[in-house]
């Protein structure tokens, strides 16, 4: 992909957004490189469209994950176990999934927490086979 001058001003905003957690400049990138379909990643498949990721969404989705009480510590390991989570809808998956876990699953606070730093995953389902597998396994509810 080639990178355009304001894609690389981009790039390097959410690099340093990043730089924070004390991660090489190689898993910077790399994490980035997976949320944003730049590096393959079995969660996308191959639907992720390539894009240069926006300052504002990064921001957006880990200003969202500290008010789960994630700390930046916290937040290090969901990056390095989930990285794509930093690409994800924030609406249709990220906050729509927490209201599933809260709702549905009655899971909140410090549960919530714990479960997101087991399985960070869960931010990014997106499908509900409901045992009639649609094979998109990486991304269905029905592992949970």
């Amino acid at each position: 992909m080639v990178l355009t001058e304001e894609d690389k001003k981009s790039w390097e905003e959410c690099r340093d957004a990043l730089s924070t957690y004390n991660f090489s400049s190689e898993e910077v990138d790399k994490i980035l490189g997976k949320a944003f379909g730049l590096v393959h990643s079995p969660y996308w498949g191959e639907e992720r469209k390539k894009i240069v990721p926006k300052l504002e969404t990064v921001n957006e989705i880990l200003d969202y994950l500290r008010s789960l009480n994630l700390s930046d510590d916290d937040l290090s390991k969901v990056l390095k176990k989930f990285p794509e989570v930093l690409g994800c809808n924030f609406e249709a998956e990220l906050k729509a999934n927490v209201q599933i876990l809260e709702k549905e699953w009655e899971i909140k606070g410090k549960s919530l927490r714990n479960l997101l730093l087991r399985n960070p995953r869960v931010l990014g389902y997106n499908i509900d086979c409901k045992g009639d597998c649609m094979a998109q396994c990486t991304r269905c509810w029905a592992r949970f």
